[in-house]
């Protein structure tokens, strides 16, 4: 692949035509135009536009219809006409979908939010799948507190290198969070999700919904894809193996060794291997490649993280060992349903800036530093505000919410797009239906692994009995 193709693979930037970005890294890249925007999109992006007397939609990425019967055309025609969650929340994937009429123009992506979307604050309009290409075409500078934190004592501490709430390492330029949308013309986000209370669900029921997620999973990208999928000792990995296998479609399977890779799970992922009988391989991501190639995938990934993670020596390796045609299906999305924060006992006060810090901080850090705990407030304020928690949450455990449109929607969309460069990644458990039957089960039924085993048990009864670790 040519190296400059690396750079925001499979992303898109949009801005207003009377704007002048400076267009010199993605001047390779398609372009067109829409209702006074230029858009421009990663020649390997999908691009599906429906036009209405209504208006415009243009959908970037990949989109499939989860629930429902509808076509994915005739939701986004709906959409052009209503504001109509319901029928949009049958959509997944890993997508962003403009909505672009004479009054309105409303930017959103798929459940999980693993396309990520980031917009610039002030100044010039503009939206892109990536901070540094925003950055890029408008000259945004790097914030100087940022570029202090991420070198703080306590920010490797927390062993998960993301940065608190929506922010980016610049100022002015903001990632949008899973459940909003953002208006263009308004400049501001608005919150679609919850809509109402959630209603208590039986494990059967949860379990008939999954079967119908994994269905259409399948469905879309099986045909399009060979599909690699991860292997290792936990649970939501492998509740995506079972149920993919059970719709019988093979898959090529690799685990992570070195200090990824806890002795104790050694022989549990041996003998996986051994009973699912697939093509496997193990990948080593601490060995040392001198390759230009591999250097320039490390060099990228980090550009695609908007440079808060560092050089990713785990991207260049899967580089190595990537097949043709393949993508990477990772388990998120499977600690949205089993509540993570909750399942580790995180107590929540109902002050929410002082919960999220706390969520965010970590128990590994004991007695945080002034300016840690100055970057983290002032960050998590503005989240808050951003992502509209000041509107009815009904019963939902912000706990939980916080899990997916945080560390999900922020840290776990942008691995995606540190391993874009290698290989497209999307995320295995991606439905806002899905997620909401879960938080409807009893916490008994939820909250640890059992869940994702019954998933698994439903395919694969033997698979689910293999030593479970986390």
């Amino acid at each position: 692949m040519n190296s400059s193709l690396m750079r925001y693979r499979f992303g898109f930037a949009i801005y207003k035509n009377t704007s002048r970005p400076n267009l010199e890294e993605i001047k390779d890249w398609d372009k067109f135009e829409a209702n006074g925007y230029h858009i421009h999109t990663h020649p390997e992006v999908n691009v599906q536009t429906v036009e209405t007397s209504h208006g415009t939609a243009i959908l970037i990425g990949e989109a499939f219809v989860c629930k429902g019967r509808k076509k994915l055309t005739d939701i986004m025609k709906v959409l052009l006409r209503k504001d109509d969650w319901e029928v949009f929340d049958c959509i997944s994937g890993r997508f962003a979908l403009f909505l672009i009429n004479a009054s309105q123009v409303k930017i959103l992506h798929d459940p999980f939010g693993s396309r990520t979307i980031y917009y610039l604050q002030n100044k010039d309009v503009c939206v892109a799948s990536h901070s540094a290409l925003v950055a890029s075409l408008f000259k945004e500078k790097f914030s100087e507190e940022a570029k202090r934190f991420i070198k703080l004592p306590e920010y490797k501490m927390r062993g998960t290198g993301y940065l608190p709430g929506d922010v980016t390492m610049y100022d002015n330029i903001k990632a949008l969070v899973p459940n909003n949308y953002y208006d263009m013309n308004e400049k501001r986000t608005v919150r679609y999700w919850p809509r109402n209370p959630i209603k208590s669900v039986s494990t059967r029921f949860f379990l008939k919904q999954c079967d119908r997620y994994l269905s259409n999973f399948t469905k879309y990208y099986s045909p399009k894809y060979n599909l690699l999928l991860g292997l290792t000792g936990g649970v939501d990995t492998r509740a995506l193996v079972a149920g993919i296998m059970g719709q019988g479609v093979k898959l090529r399977l690799i685990t992570w060794t070195g200090n990824r890779l806890p002795e104790k799970e050694v022989p549990i992922v041996a003998k996986m291997k051994e009973h699912l009988g697939c093509p496997h391989v193990y990948l080593d991501p601490s060995n040392k490649v001198d390759s230009e190639r591999f250097t320039e995938l490390r060099k990228e990934a980090s550009t695609s993280t908007g440079y808060s993670r560092g050089f990713s020596g785990l991207t260049a390796h899967m580089g190595e060992v990537v097949q043709p045609n393949e993508i990477f299906v990772r388990g998120f999305g499977g600690e949205i349903i089993r509540g993570f924060y909750s399942r580790h006992k995180a107590s929540m006060s109902g002050d929410l800036i002082k919960d999220f810090m706390n969520l965010y901080k970590t128990k590994r850090i004991k007695e945080p530093g002034e300016e840690f705990t100055n970057f983290v407030a002032e960050s998590t304020k503005g989240f808050i505000e951003r992502a509209n928690y000041s509107n009815e949450m009904f019963n939902i455990d912000v706990s939980d919410l916080f899990y997916w449109e945080q560390r999900m929607g922020m840290w776990g969309s942008n691995m995606l797009n540190e391993m874009d460069p290698a290989i497209y990644s999307v995320v295995g458990f991606n439905s806002r239906p899905l997620y909401e039957t879960a938080f409807g089960l009893d916490e008994k039924e939820r909250l640890g692994a059992e869940i994702m085993l019954k998933i698994t048990a439903r395919y694969d009864k033997k698979f689910s009995e293999i030593g479970v670790l986390s």
